[in-house]
């Protein structure tokens, strides 16, 4: 019932419809969502559902290795308090649904408002409803059971992997037996919910039945397009003062759906007979992207994000997993779109596509001319290449640093001052030796980007 459906009749069903972040002082400029386009409550609790699906199964979880290894001793304590926290948003959802809270209730209340909904339900007579309306009831009273099963298995203390495990599998069964369930999920499986650009349209329309990829590429476009409307979702969060935490079983839906998508590539879309060799190399291309970009996600950025307590470390690790994926679904978009449309370019389909790629620019080439600077103070030991240096560095704290990842900003901050509190060479040769290493990572960070894919690097050298 969760799994991708990518059925022959999605190229056709697409044609045929056109913790916190600013309470902990984190209010820096957010970029446009990627698709700006906001869920109903209809769409939003079937994503939800499904988030919550791939939530419970643990392949789809940033685990390391040593994690994996160790699932049977790990305690599921973090990940019961983050499914409580959707299943009270699910409960609220399902009761807006059903006529009980009014329009103005806000989705983000706490728990007790979620209870009293419950309340409400039984006073109004709810049991009484009929045929789709009886089955949202009921759905409503599944999540209310399961929001007190994890009441429960908080209380008791460590929360194991079979008791985890097995509440999967309870909710799995509750769902499939759910008309209203299966319903809301079937909803954003089916065909696409996502408001795809009339450019992509139109190329797919013009095209599909002059090649035979055609009829494939419409089906990649909806799911990335869907994905980084999940992202929109995670963006909202970043944006407003609501636990970032929440927003995790998004990303284990992203990391399933992401990973039979490149399955379909494989075992389908590259296995077409007489694709050309440009489409060819591009799909091929996508997929390693694709799968890169993944690893280094679900790998590396959200690991332990479940155990953390610090509100900027977690909004730390969730924009820069965000900035990761949404740039990589992006750019497979605009590189599957140019060998039938070579105009169609980033800027033209995402409306923030331009504004990114500018910065990324900047930032690279600020970066690298930093890196010299750095290096030729750290060789001369004069103080002409010093205050150039510093002169440098005070432009790039007040200007491109904010385009780097909130991750680093703290780093590059610290390094800056203890460069500027340096007293002579046995104090400031060190610095600057981790200083230079420091910038050296951030600039092959940077031109890893995605928006720089078709933007290479000239290398530029000192003025004198």
């Amino acid at each position: 019932m969760n799994h991708l459906d990518l059925n022959a009749d999605a190229p056709q069903q697409m044609l045929a419809g056109h913790d916190t972040a600013a309470s902990n002082g984190l209010s820096h400029a957010r970029q446009t969502p990627a698709v700006a386009a906001e869920l109903g409550p209809e769409a939003l609790l079937g994503l939800w559902l499904r988030a919550l699906l791939s939530f419970f199964d643990l392949s789809n979880h940033p685990l390391t290795e040593t994690d994996h290894a160790d699932l049977s001793k790990r305690d599921f304590v973090n990940e019961v308090r983050i499914a409580r926290a959707v299943l009270w948003d699910c409960s609220r959802l399902a009761f807006k649904l059903a006529n009980v809270e009014s329009k103005e209730d806000n989705l983000f209340d706490d728990e007790q408002a979620s209870l009293g909904s419950f309340a409400l339900a039984e006073e109004t007579g709810a049991a009484n409803a009929g045929g789709a309306d009886q089955s949202l009831w009921q759905l409503a009273e599944t999540f209310g059971n399961f929001c007190l099963l994890c009441e429960e298995l908080l209380t008791a203390g460590a929360v194991r992997f079979h008791a985890w495990a097995s509440m999967g599998k309870m909710l799995a069964r509750e769902l499939d037996i759910s008309e209203a369930a299966k319903h809301y999920i079937r909803s954003t499986t089916q065909g696409t919910n996502t408001s795809l650009q009339p450019q992509l349209i139109s190329l797919a329309r013009d095209a599909i039945t002059q090649r035979p990829f055609m009829t494939d590429l419409p089906i990649i476009f909806s799911r990335l397009g869907q994905m980084l409307e999940w992202l929109a979702i995670v963006d909202s969060y970043l944006r407003r003062d609501v636990p970032l935490k929440q927003t995790l079983p998004i990303f284990t839906l992203i990391n399933q759906e992401t990973r039979e998508l490149r399955r379909f590539i494989e075992n389908r879309a590259l296995r077409i007979e007489e694709l050309e060799a440009a489409v060819c190399d591009v799909l091929d291309g996508t997929n390693y992207a694709l799968a890169m970009e993944l690893r280094k996600v679900f790998s590396r950025e959200l690991t332990g994000l479940s155990a953390l307590r610090h509100p900027p470390a977690i909004y730390a690790k969730v924009e820069t997993a965000h900035g990761i994926l949404r740039d990589s679904f992006q750019q497979s978009i605009v590189a599957l779109a140019q060998p039938y449309n070579p105009s169609l370019d980033g800027a033209f389909l995402f409306s923030a596509y331009q504004n990114r790629k500018h910065q990324s620019l900047k930032l690279r080439h600020e970066l690298w001319m930093l890196l010299q600077l750095i290096q030729q103070a750290e060789k001369e030991r004069d103080q002409h290449p010093l205050v150039r240096l510093l002169e440098r560095l005070v432009v790039f704290q007040e200007g491109s640093l904010r385009y780097l990842m909130y991750k680093d900003w703290e780093a590059c901050e610290r390094f800056i001052e203890e460069v500027g509190a340096a007293r002579g060479a046995v104090e400031l040769s060190p610095v600057l030796h981790r200083f230079a290493a420091f910038v050296e990572t951030l600039f092959g960070q940077v031109s890893m980007r995605a928006v720089l894919a078709d933007s290479p690097f000239d290398f530029p050298t000192l003025e004198k």
